[in-house]
């Protein structure tokens, strides 16, 4: 009696684990969900977390050792840690992509980030300020920290390294002769490129990253085209915030007052000039 008991209890065990594990593969466990950052949406789950407790000069070595870059430029400072903090969590919240590999590749490797003073209005440029440098002005930074734009922020990263990204763009890469067939045929994205096609290039990929910056055109449903081609060829599938039109985003709101990336159309051909050399 005590055998046929323990074998009905041995079966009951079977069946139990059986429908236990067939409940677990009809119903598996969702991922985590990835917190959104400065900006951002839905980044990257991180890979390097920001060292919130570390000394600026370890900041600045521990970039530099997990992203790569050389670090130039007299903003490295403690004053200057949100800006920092966004530049860090920018670069984290698009590792899992092949974004950042891609562009130093276009270099060998050889790129950096200079903080400094930036002559005008501009915030960031690409090797104009500093040759090989993406330059950024964490000074004027403040400003849209100040008024809670802090999309315009990881949009600008992106955008100035997509600039480095599109440094072969003479030898006439695939990926540029794709862009420019869909420029021809979509045209102007935002008021900040204006029509400068290799300033559309980089706003299509800042603004598809920084997905919480003020007054984003993917927002106005009229940009599918380019989104499509961020997303598909830049980031492989990559989106940072849901698809534009099927969801609220989750964003800090900017003051009314915050102010536009271009300054106003008086200083359009100074600006366009200063590109020339980018």
């Amino acid at each position: 009696m005590r055998t046929w008991i323990a074998s009905l209890a041995a079966l009951a065990a079977v069946a139990v684990g059986s429908i236990a594990g067939t409940s677990a593969q009809a119903l598996p466990i969702a991922p985590e969900p990835v917190a959104p950052v400065t900006g951002i949406p839905q980044p990257c789950a991180s890979t390097f977390p920001f060292p919130d407790d570390a000394s600026i000069d370890e900041i600045k070595a521990q970039l530099t050792a997990n992203f790569g870059f050389q670090l130039a430029g007299s903003q490295w400072t403690a004053e200057r840690l949100p800006s920092i903090k966004i530049l860090w969590e920018t670069l984290d919240a698009m590792e899992c992509t092949s974004y950042r590999t891609d562009l130093q590749a276009k270099v060998n490797g050889n790129v950096g980030i200079n903080t400094t003073n930036i002559r005008g209005y501009a915030w960031g440029d690409w090797s104009l300020t500093k040759g090989n440098y993406v330059s950024l002005d964490f000074a004027k930074f403040q400003r849209a920290l100040d008024s809670g734009d802090e999309g315009r922020l990881t949009r600008l990263v992106a955008h100035e390294l997509a600039h480095v990204l599109n440094s072969d763009r003479y030898s006439e890469p695939q990926y540029w002769l794709d862009f420019k067939k869909l420029y021809a045929q979509e045209g102007r994205f935002s008021d900040y490129a204006g029509r400068k096609v290799t300033e559309v290039f980089a706003d299509v990929i800042g603004y598809y990253v920084g997905r919480c910056a003020l007054d984003n055109p993917y927002e106005t449903g009229e940009h599918d085209a380019y989104y499509a081609y961020a997303k598909d060829v830049i980031f492989g599938g990559k989106e940072f915030g849901p698809a534009p039109g099927t969801a609220a985003l989750n964003c800090t709101v900017p003051d009314e007052d915050a102010e536009a990336p271009m300054p106003g159309p008086e200083l359009e051909a100074e600006w366009l000039e200063g590109l020339g050399g980018e």
